[in-house]
């Protein structure tokens, strides 16, 4: 299995350049999955010089109803003559950032792609190939993220706050490696990587994805909490990789307690497992 980072927010030099966003493209035997797009088109771009063919992708999954995830569904689709794209139901809904100041900030998708015919709803557990399954029920053992509090979502005219049942992972196994892959794991990456062990019935060899640990408030994630998250997640004896919102200064803490055991991820790295 080999997975190509299109698009996250870091880059190195002499490698495609990054943006706030994630993009990931898996190809395994059998069939080929882009996992989000960024922000735009700059996952095209990328794959380009990656020498990766976004044609041949065999489908696409939208991790959640957020635009640096999906904002790049419209030029899969034109890039893409076939493929369909899982997004789950209530992805399309409005999504806002409330700023400090009261106002809000659209960070939705565009809501007019979901009438598209290649756009498949997807609400609850999903197998999209042969050991590829999307799954959004996750449970709350674990705190999810503080700074979700200042995202919030409209459902039927009624602006609440975000509980994320718009947000889906994806388990992908080939040989007997299963990787778990999460976009921002909003409902918390160690209720993620708890129900991938109960789909699984072990935990899984590597998990890649951000962790929300840094959001778009001042302050971050508590260090004590950072702390606790990262003992919780070496227990489980997974290879973690992550990036995008997870934030600089939690994936220090993460590596001061984790090791080897947590990598940073970076735009036009390429994973094989």
């Amino acid at each position: 299995m080999r997975i190509s980072i299109l698009v996250e927010n870091t880059s190195k030099p002499g490698l495609p350049e990054g943006e706030h966003g994630l993009s990931l493209y898996i190809e395994r035997e059998g069939s080929c999955i882009l996992f989000d797009t960024g922000q735009g088109s700059r996952f095209e771009v990328n794959a380009g010089k990656m020498g990766i063919d976004l044609s041949e992708a065999d489908s696409a999954v939208i991790s959640h109803g957020h635009y640096d995830h999906g904002g790049g569904i419209g030029d899969f689709l034109q890039s893409n003559g076939h493929a369909p794209v899982y997004v789950q139901r209530r992805a399309f809904e409005p999504h806002f950032w409330m700023k400090p100041d009261g106002s809000r900030a659209d960070i939705g998708l565009d809501p007019k792609l979901a009438a598209d015919e290649r756009i498949v709803p997807t609400d609850g557990d999903a197998e999209i190939a042969k050991n590829a399954l999307l799954f959004c029920e996750v449970g709350d053992g674990h705190p999810a993220p503080v700074n979700n509090r200042s995202l919030f979502a409209e459902t039927d005219g009624v602006i609440h706050p975000d509980g994320f049942e718009h947000e889906q992972n994806l388990m992908v196994t080939e040989n007997g490696v299963s990787v778990l892959i999460a976009g921002c794991a909003h409902r918390g990456i160690a209720n993620i990587v708890d129900r991938s062990r109960d789909i699984l019935g072990r935990y899984p060899d590597a998990v890649i994805g951000g962790f929300h640990l840094q959001g778009r408030s001042p302050k971050g994630e508590g260090e004590p909490e950072i702390r606790e998250l990262a003992r919780t997640l070496l227990e489980t004896g997974s290879l973690y990789h992550t990036g995008h919102c997870t934030g600089e200064a939690a994936y220090r803490i993460l590596r001061e307690e984790m090791g080897s055991r947590v990598q940073a991820l970076h735009t036009g790295a390429v994973l094989e497992f």
